[in-house]
């Protein structure tokens, strides 16, 4: 059986509401836009819902809306509320291996890889099934 928790704050709207209850349906390598449960790099005992967006060896980079990965469009529904964002904002060298960078659906109030930075594999708890009201 898989763990369940409750959604706590705004940063997965309109995905995930406030005090949703979501489960966690999975614990392989998470894929692009899965959402994950998490802890957070810079708060180890907090637990965090958000997307997958950046995966190993990749440079994510947002620019008039629009998500490239590598230098190449990627569709993501929610890039139109994506400030640009460049990726030597954050590093000089592609995602290391068993890194991920994380984001809020809601991106303009969302903490997440923009902030506290990539997130080891070890951190994520599990990939959460989208839908699941139960």
């Amino acid at each position: 059986m898989y763990p369940k928790y409750f959604v706590s704050g705004e940063s997965m709207n309109p995905t995930f509401w406030e005090e949703e209850v979501v489960q966690v349906k999975a614990h392989h390598k998470p894929e692009r836009f899965d959402v994950v449960v998490l802890h957070p790099p810079n708060d180890p005992e907090d637990i965090y819902l958000k997307r997958v967006i950046g995966l190993p060896s990749e440079r994510i980079d947002y620019h008039s809306g629009q998500l490239f990965v590598n230098g190449f469009p990627i569709k993501d529904e929610f890039a139109n509320q994506t400030e640009n964002f460049v990726w030597e904002q954050i590093a000089n060298e592609p995602i290391p291996e068993d890194y991920y960078f994380v984001l809020g659906d809601n991106r303009m109030i969302s903490k997440d890889s923009r902030t506290f930075g990539l997130v080891p594999e070890k951190q994520i708890l599990g990939i959460v099934k989208e839908g699941n009201n139960e």
